[in-house]
């Protein structure tokens, strides 16, 4: 416990500010031989300049670890059923795993630290004389206080609250867990804190990537939704991890008022602009200056010009992650209505059939061959290969598609930005908080078509897709399964508002939590094998020189890309790609993957820390459910 807790001079925390947090405080440098606690604290910039520090906590378009630079943002919906790497996650392969907790754990110990110096910096903004840019800087740290405690929440579950600055002699060190129910409460307090102070996007002292009151509120409404969600499912389930004595609707009531403060700003302005292909969703998450990107409330900002770069500009033609047909299945048709229920010639065996008959988001997020050789793509040159197909081994690459399917969503087509990497990075939006107030009133019994109208159709409206009417859906004869992510015991509207998050939020890193809050993650994961694209397409593609070459291959690279049943590929009985065949738990007899449904919905409390809290203070530190 004392490491979390280690002192952490003014000093020290200064001069750990990262340069990524806006291009507006790249060359802003402290002078270092003037910080003490005595002479800190004076002005709003002392605010600002520290505060800076904290944006480092956001996630990045790439990170550095032991093994070097590793693209991050690919991986958000990493362990889910819509996406997956080359190989098989071991994350979902716990069959025969014990359950013994590690004896450390890296984001336990960072989190507590980061919690210590934001509460520094709220002790001691009383110091300096209050206007609104003091406001501004002191709104966010209570913003970045919540988001460490929301993402210790959903890892952990209850963890000890702090709100004042320990030293390794504090009698509070020992602090047992509060209770999640508690944790929620003290999140949104924080947050409510950060939406007074803080400015609306763009003004006087909230430009260029800072945290703004639009990013708290929808932050408000994803810890409610979440929180109470999980109360709702786990409770109703019964599941080791329900929370005694509560149902979720004191939370759920919380998303309305909270959104329609968001409603009564923005409107139903949206991001627009749509590039050579005329496809707004898909170039929302990749302009270069997201601060005239509407709708796009938070982001991190990157520019070279200033060395803050990223790796992150090739995501489409050089990606280790690849779709899974989990996520083209649960995809409307263009006319709204579900795939078992369509009269449109849905056929799996095309791509591009997919891309003209289902919901526009699927052509926006997944590459289509309709859009020819990668290469002839502006932007895409030099370096994208002159296939209308992904290859589906490493013959090019270890980025290859292993499931035939390749990101869209994103594509940057600006020829300059090739390996330059300088499009920020979208991190919190409108989408977000107009879905969650149509999840919790659908939940609630309360919604009516003038919420879908305000929420999910003014969302859809922007891809040019039919309108959702309530009335048509709770109509329907749809057969929801837990194993897609649905519940057959919700109104049809409850599980078509998840399906519409799927759609509209795919690979932006909400697939695990939404999974986890609505307590079906081991429905969904428990016995899968992913599946990838028809493989014949592919086959029929690559196996043709004259094709490739005509594409602008030359001979002997159009040799190299032959695919060959069982050496190169394999497939289902069915004929769709199996991407991971080489692995025992995939094949034909193999169980797919596995997780402990009594343990998976939460990490472990390292074990050190119990350890500690009892020897040192003969307190007792819970684990979690499932674990010892």
């Amino acid at each position: 416990m004392k490491s979390k807790l280690k002192y952490i001079s003014i000093l020290l925390i200064v001069f750990g500010i990262s340069i990524n947090s806006c291009r507006e405080d790249f060359l802003e440098r402290y002078p270092l031989d003037e910080m003490t606690d005595a002479t800190y604290f004076t002005s709003a910039n002392d605010l600002k300049v520290m505060v800076n520090g904290f944006y480092r906590l956001f996630p990045r378009y790439h990170f550095q670890n032991a093994g070097g630079t590793v693209a991050y943002n690919i991986y958000l919906d990493a362990n889910t059923d819509i996406q997956v790497a080359t190989g098989a996650s071991e994350a979902l392969l716990q069959k025969g795993s014990s359950g013994q907790a590690p004896a450390t754990d890296g984001t336990w110990n960072s989190s507590f630290s980061w919690i210590r110096q934001i509460n520094y910096l709220i002790e001691n903004s009383g110091r300096v004389e209050t206007n609104a840019e003091v406001d501004q800087y002191t709104g966010e740290a209570y913003f970045f206080r919540a988001w460490v405690y929301f993402n210790m929440l959903v890892r952990y579950g209850d963890v000890p609250i702090y709100t004042e600055v320990l030293e390794t002699d504090s009698e509070a060190l020992y602090k047992t867990r509060d209770s999640r129910y508690d944790v929620t409460k003290f999140i949104i307090q924080d947050l409510d804190s950060a939406i007074v102070k803080m400015g609306w996007k763009n003004s006087n002292f909230s430009k260029l990537g800072r945290v703004n009151k639009e990013a708290a509120i929808v932050m408000k409404a994803r810890v409610a939704l979440f929180e109470g969600t999980w109360e709702h499912y786990h409770g109703a389930k019964n599941t080791p991890f329900a929370v005694e004595g509560q149902n979720g609707n004191e939370f759920l009531q919380m998303v309305e008022p909270a959104v329609l403060q968001l409603i009564n700003h923005q409107g139903s302005t949206l991001f627009t602009r749509g590039g050579p292909f005329n496809e707004a969703y898909n170039q929302l998450f990749s302009q270069q200056d997201a601060s005239t990107s509407e709708g796009v409330f938070l982001y991190r900002v990157y520019d070279v010009k200033e060395i803050v770069g990223h790796n992150f500009y090739d995501r489409v033609v050089d990606n280790p992650q690849s779709p899974t047909m989990n996520l083209v299945e649960n995809y409307l048709d263009k006319n709204g209505v579900p795939q078992e229920l369509t009269s449109l010639p849905i056929d799996y065996t095309s791509l591009n059939n997919l891309g003209e008959n289902l919901d526009p988001r699927f052509r926006q997020s997944v590459w289509t061959p309709d859009r020819g050789p990668q290469n002839k793509i502006r932007g895409f040159e030099p370096q994208a290969l002159p296939s209308r197909y992904p290859p589906i081994n490493n013959v090019y690459s270890n980025n290859y598609a292993a499931t035939g399917l390749r990101y869209w969503k994103g594509a940057i087509f600006d020829a300059n930005e090739w390996r330059n990497g300088s499009v920020d990075d979208v991190l919190i939006r409108y989408a977000e908080g107009l879905l969650a107030l149509a999840e919790a009133k659908a939940i609630l019994g309360t919604i009516n078509q003038a919420d879908l109208d305000k929420t999910v159709n003014l969302l859809r409206g922007r891809v040019g897709m039919v309108p959702m009417n309530l009335a048509d859906v709770q109509s329907w004869s749809v057969s929801y399964s837990l194993q897609n992510g649905f519940e057959p015991s919700e109104s049809n509207i409850v599980n078509e508002i998840r399906r519409e998050r799927l759609s509209e939020l795919a690979f932006e890193g909400h697939r695990e939590r939404d999974l986890k809050r609505w307590a079906v993650f081991h429905s969904v994961i428990n016995g899968w094998k992913p599946k990838g694209a028809y493989a014949q397409e592919f086959v029929d593609y690559f196996n043709d020189p004259e094709q490739l070459m005509a594409d602008g291959f030359n001979e002997n690279d159009a040799k190299k890309f032959a695919l060959t049943l069982g050496k190169n590929y394999d497939v289902f009985t069915d004929g769709f790609l199996n991407p991971f065949y080489i692995t025992p738990e995939f094949k034909s007899s193999g169980e797919g993957y596995f997780v402990e449904p009594g343990r998976v919905y939460l990490a472990p409390i390292p074990k050190n820390e119990i350890d500690l809290y009892m020897e040192d203070a003969g307190v007792e530190l819970k684990q979690n459910p499932g674990w010892f």
